[in-house]
Parts: C-alpha cells; sequence; structure tokens
C-alpha cells in the first residue's frame, strides 16, 4: 500500500480528518504502518487473519488502557470493514521515544535497571489479572486447536517434500500433543513482547508506553516470559530480563522447560509459518533443516514426552 491509498482509506472512513502529511513507517507480516500529522499511527492489515488480529488489538487497548500502568496505545480512529470482527485500519495515538534496545539500556545505571524491571513486572501483573468485560472472537488461544491446526497445515502443504521418515517423526509429535492434558495458568497477555515494544524517552528518563498489541490472546501465562528469554536479537539482555522475572514473582527455572521445548518445536512451526504467510524462502529453508530428521526427536519425543511444555 502507498500513501495515496492510505490517505484515501482514512478519508473515505473521516473525511473531515484534516491530514497535512503522511509518513511511511514500514511492513511486517501483517500489517504497513504509516504515521499521520507527526501524531497518530495507522496500521493497516495485509491480511484476513491480521484484520481480526487488528480487531482484538483495537478492542482489548480500548478495555486495558485504565487498567495498566504504564501508558498503551489510545485507539482514535477504525476503518470499517463487510467482514464481522475485522478492521480495515486502526489509528492511534503515537508514543513519543525509542526502542529501548541492548546500546541504549546499556547506557543506564543498575539503580535505573531495576526501577524499569519492578516497572515491566507490575504492568505484567495488571495485564495478567484483567478479565475483559467483553467477549472477543477467536481472543482465547486452545492448545490442542492450534496444534491441530498447525498440523493440518503442516500435512497438506509439506509431506509431499517430506521423506517419509520424517513424515512419521512429525505424526508422532502430534499424535502425543494432541493426546496430551496440558496445566497452565491462563490469562490476558501481550503475547509477543520484547525491547522493541517499550519504548523509552532518554531527556525525561523514562518509559513512555509499550506498543504491538497485534497478537494479543488469553493463553498461557509463561508464553509471556518465554517470548522475553527468547529475546536475544531485540535487546533485552537476560540479566535485565532475571530482574523482570524475580519482580513479578517468578523463578526462570520453572520456565526452562517450556523455552528448550520451544526451540524444538521451532523447526515444525518455521515450516508451518512459511506456509500459513506465503514466505516461500522460510518454508523451503525449514522443509530442508528437517529432511535428515527433526532435531532432538529422541530427547523430546522418545525418551521422554515433553509435548506438554508446548505452547
Amino acid at each position: 500500500m502507498d500513501k495515496l491509498e492510505a490517505v484515501k482509506q482514512i478519508k473515505q472512513e473521516y473525511p473531515d480528518l484534516m491530514i497535512e502529511e503522511i509518513e511511511f513507517l514500514g511492513a511486517g507480516y501483517d500489517s504497513e504502518a504509516f504515521l499521520l500529522n507527526q501524531a497518530y499511527v495507522f496500521k493497516f492489515p495485509r491480511h484476513a487473519r491480521a484484520a481480526r488480529n487488528l480487531y482484538k488489538e483495537a478492542i482489548v487497548l480500548k478495555e486495558i488502557k485504565d487498567k495498566v500502568p504504564l501508558k498503551v496505545p489510545a485507539i482514535c480512529f477504525i476503518g470499517t470493514s463487510d467482514q464481522p470482527n475485522q478492521l480495515t485500519f486502526a489509528g492511534h495515538e503515537k508514543i513519543e521515544g525509542v526502542p529501548l534496545d541492548a546500546e541504549l539500556l546499556a547506557t543506564l545505571t543498575d539503580e535505573r535497571k531495576e526501577e524499569m524491571a519492578k516497572e515491566l513486572a507490575a504492568f505484567f501483573k495488571a495485564l495478567h489479572k484483567i478479565e475483559l468485560s467483553t467477549q472477543i472472537e477467536g481472543l482465547e488461544v486452545n492448545k490442542k486447536v492450534k496444534a491441530a491446526y498447525e498440523y493440518e497445515v503442516i500435512k497438506k502443504a509439506a509431506y509431499p517434500h517430506l521423506k517419509e521418515t520424517v513424515q512419521q517423526e512429525i505424526d508422532e509429535v502430534y499424535h502425543q500433543l494432541l493426546k496430551q492434558d496440558f496445566q497452565y495458568q491462563k490469562c490476558l497477555i501481550h503475547n509477543d513482547f520484547g525491547a522493541s515494544n517499550v519504548y523509552y524517552e532518554q531527556a525525561a528518563d523514562k518509559i513512555c508506553g509499550l506498543i504491538d498489541f497485534g497478537d494479543v490472546a488469553i493463553y498461557d501465562r509463561d508464553m509471556e516470559f518465554v517470548c522475553l528469554m527468547y529475546d536475544y536479537e531485540e535487546g533485552f539482555d537476560q540479566e535485565f530480563v532475571q530482574k523482570v522475572l524475580t519482580y513479578y514473582g517468578l523463578d526462570s527455572a520453572d520456565l526452562v522447560n517450556k523455552v528448550n521445548f520451544t526451540d524444538f518445536y521451532g523447526q515444525l512451526e518455521n515450516v508451518y509459518l512459511g506456509i500459513e504467510f506465503d514466505m516461500k524462502d522460510l518454508f523451503e529453508e525449514s522443509i530442508a533443516a528437517i529432511q535428515g530428521g527433526l532435531d532432538g526427536y529422541k530427547e523430546n519425543i522418545l525418551s521422554e514426552d515433553r509435548t506438554k511444555y508446548y505452547l
């Protein structure tokens, strides 16, 4: 989508809105973003699932904005769709500051890092306690339904490219997953949290707010922290993550099993994501990586059934 098309869609819904300037911010797998008048960020979904996620994000943000201790985007504009539970766009107030990346975090004192870890832990505690007053279709994720869907997608698209022995390994992974009795703490989670989601203002030395709630879900609370423990590339070093976990009241040792199984399952998840998001390179690379068999199959499936740690 170019800037002219973005302006056209916004004007269709808000003809009286004065648009003085519009700037393209970037695009991901799910959406494209534009900055309007240096004040509002507009997100446009790139496919139907992203449109549904944008709807969920907008509804959740409206409800939680006064219930969490850190600022979250305030939704000001939405574009309607002829499909229920979908949006053509959503616009929210721009949150000032810059992402709290590794370089920036390293400049802060130990005392300031402690304070920030407390702030983030307090945010997670508040978020995870929220019970929404609005029922939102698709917000709650069922682990078995999720696994079954991923399995069907992989079988249909990937099996023609895989040796029978690899297919049998994948079949056994999902056989054990789908008979699993999952036990976990279910709550509202951000679901994709990393340093790039935390905006920090250097002059004021404060966290300005948190962004990107596009994957928000009611799901396993531990997913929130497994995301953090995997966040090596986006800026939070593990020493800082440990501080957040400590102030939240979690022992990282309790999460290690889920981190390890997530690492094993990642080779199947990459196959699935390559299909689901039409990422040909990821799909081909992932297929090539498992042609000799699933790495860690013996340890995670044969020697011990570790599928209970699936996220």
